[in-house]
């Protein structure tokens, strides 16, 4: 589904689920693209057509159009270019061998034809900073760099029509995601704070299929708050007892359902954030037995 802002920038909504994302396109002097992950549909804006690709950040799901841009040149954040040359970055499993007992190439053994892409390098052009404006013509965009989710990522604010892209500050029910461990809880929290503050009338993300155009402080204030909660439902687990990161992964603290392999990873490397915060503010210690234990002084 295509959905106008206005008559130079469109939202491109995937119909293709968790593993695809939603797009922007800017039809205008110079055709620009943020993101490239909505899968079928994306053929219909003529990618080859495309002279400018902006990247918000390395995850396969929205990246993995990038090689039908045949013409454009690819930019992104300079942490999230060096990312997208790994794939285990660009998968979200970076840190798997920390937490995890399964081999993940044994997982990754069944791969074929473009699912076996996301395994090689994605080719970057060139980067952008925080700030930067990108003139397309009649439509200005400005960069906004928003990490917590990952260390470059990046939203992108429309000041005449203040309008904002937040990728993935997605909005959605199962996020927020957190886990790579190059980025810290508190600037995903101060992103969100960062976007609220630039009071967008109209806001969209990667995994919302819908712009928003209501309460976006309320909501952008629930979904960051999301965070304490699930810190909160930490501190009151181990307040039953000390127990280890995986005894804690095993009470779906985070995700109600682990339906694979990746989501129970994502569910501990979140859970290690929040634990090394904890730490970090005296909450609580690890011991030497692996276990965490509250200190009384949250």
């Amino acid at each position: 589904m295509i959905e106008k802002i206005n008559d130079h920038i469109s939202m491109i909504f995937t119909e293709q689920g968790f593993t695809f994302s939603n797009c922007v396109l800017i039809d205008d002097e110079r055709r620009t693209a943020i993101d490239s992950g909505a899968g079928k549909i994306m053929k219909s804006i003529d990618p080859p057509s495309v002279e400018t690709l902006l990247i918000s950040h390395h995850h396969v799901d929205h990246i993995n159009g990038n090689d039908f841009f045949t013409r454009a040149t690819i930019l992104a954040h300079p942490l999230e270019k060096e990312a997208m040359q790994d794939p285990m970055k660009t998968t979200a499993t970076h840190g798997w061998g920390e937490l995890m007992d399964e081999d993940i190439m044994k997982l990754a053994e069944n791969l074929t034809g473009r699912m076996r892409r996301v395994l090689e390098p994605w080719p970057v052009h060139g980067t952008f900073a925080d700030r930067d404006v990108f003139d397309c013509g009649r439509t200005k965009v400005m960069v906004i760099h928003t990490p917590g989710h990952t260390a470059g990522h990046c939203s992108f604010y429309f000041p005449d029509e203040e309008f904002i892209f937040t990728g993935d500050i997605c909005l959605s029910k199962v996020g927020p995601w957190y886990g790579d461990p190059d980025t810290t809880i508190d600037e995903f929290l101060d992103s969100v704070d960062l976007i609220i503050g630039l009071k967008p009338k109209k806001l969209s993300t990667g995994h919302v299929n819908r712009v928003i155009t209501e309460k976006i402080p309320e909501q952008l204030t629930e979904y960051r708050d999301r965070i304490h909660k699930r810190e909160k439902r930490i501190l009151n687990f181990l307040k039953k007892g000390p127990a280890t990161l995986n005894e804690m992964a095993e009470r779906k603290l985070i995700y109600g359902l682990h339906p694979n392999t990746f989501v129970l990873f994502w569910e501990k490397s979140m859970l290690k954030k929040h634990l090394d915060r904890l730490a970090a503010g005296d909450a609580v210690k690890k011991g030497d037995d692996g276990k965490y234990y509250l200190t009384g002084r949250s």
